[in-house]
């Protein structure tokens, strides 16, 4: 089992990442389990799937329910978060119980911001079982729901107890999540790790197919890569900035398109098409380097209406996200493969054009 570690002084928290290592907690995971109120929440069909052994793993005296919601985006909602906060209550749960999340990203995001206001914050595990889960977001303790207007606008911060990543249920995943996880992936290698890149160039096509001995390469460096970050910059006041390369124009495609039509790590490969137009346009990222990361990219495939792209609408988006400071787009370019600068986005032509790019790519 591979470890690796969240420093964040009195919330530093392991990442554990192996294969089968879902069926039985080390006894050192036991005792921070022990005689607590357990809530494993998922959806599901990720319940079905793992909910049983997660349940086998866990101490033979330890009192827990299982809380589902139906599967996808649509349960990152105020209507689910009231759910969840109903049957805890009902269950008479407290300060010191856990709650375990067992799913990808909405389960993690949902389960967590739970976690972070029920009862103003109880214990998180977050048990991921995507691959994009797994490399990006159960590290960090970004959690919360989606609003109509947009994408994580209702949220807080909490740090899990420790992330348990088993490569083994990867090999469930439609090839549409081993996409999307694949999407988050190649950001890591795009801001930060060239030899990420080079690994990617030589050896997509098996990620793709789901290799598991490839998978769980590209897990251990992307985590400890998001790990690395987040160990820095905690709350995204600078440096964690840089995670969301692709993510300003990804999450304008997601509230445009719905997010049940266009998954996240889907419009994250499509927003870093942009991404790196406009690091070209504005002279940041030489030609060369621009069609080396198109290459990567579009060997990933997307279905998309590509004929539905309104550019107007998407830049009124692209106003709405997180990260607009003082009426600014705030966006992360490349200079270079590896290499990274954050900028206001002031040229509203050139983002117009570079969401015209995806109906030509």
């Amino acid at each position: 089992m591979y470890t690796i570690n969240v420093e964040l002084k009195e919330r530093s928290y392991p990442i554990y990442i192996g294969k089968n290592i879902l069926t039985e907690f080390p006894d050192y995971l036991d005792n921070r389990i022990k005689g607590k109120q357990i809530a494993i929440v998922s959806s599901d069909k990720i319940y079905a799937l793992y909910g049983e052994q997660l349940k086998d793993a866990l101490p033979k005296d330890a009192e827990h329910i299982t809380l589902t919601v139906p599967d996808g985006e649509k349960s990152k909602s105020a209507k689910y978060l009231e759910q969840l906060y109903t049957q805890l209550l009902e269950n008479r749960f407290e300060r010191n119980s856990l709650i375990f999340a067992l799913g990808g990203g909405v389960i993690g995001d949902l389960a967590g911001y739970v976690a972070a206001t029920f009862l103003r914050g109880i214990g998180l595990v977050q048990v991921p079982t995507t691959l994009l889960a797994q490399v990006d977001s159960s590290i960090g303790g970004k959690t919360g729901i989606n609003h109509p207007l947009g994408k994580n606008l209702i949220g807080a911060f909490k740090q899990p107890a420790f992330v348990y990543s088993d490569i083994n249920v990867l090999k469930t995943l439609p090839a549409a999540e081993i996409r999307c996880g694949l999407g988050e992936i190649i950001k890591y290698a795009f801001i930060g790790d060239p030899e990420l890149f080079e690994f990617l160039e030589k050896n997509l096509d098996d990620a793709l197919k789901g290799i598991p001995d490839v998978l769980e390469h590209l897990v251990q460096v992307s985590a400890a890569q998001k790990a690395s970050v987040v160990s820095r910059d905690e709350r995204e006041s600078n440096l964690r900035m840089v995670l969301n390369f692709g993510h300003t124009f990804g999450h304008a495609l997601e509230a445009e398109f719905g997010y049940s039509d266009l998954k996240h790590g889907e419009a994250v490969i499509l927003g870093m098409k942009c991404a790196l137009y406009y690091s070209k346009e504005t002279g940041e990222l030489k030609e060369s380097e621009f069609k080396r990361g198109m290459d990567l990219l579009n060997r990933v495939p997307i279905e998309l209406d590509r004929e539905k792209l309104d550019e107007n609408k998407l830049i009124e988006r692209m106003y709405l996200d997180k990260k607009v400071a003082a009426k600014q787009i705030r966006v992360i370019l490349l200079d270079r493969i590896g290499s990274y600068i954050i900028k206001n986005a002031t040229d509203t032509d050139k983002i117009r054009q570079a969401f015209k790019i995806l109906k030509e790519v």
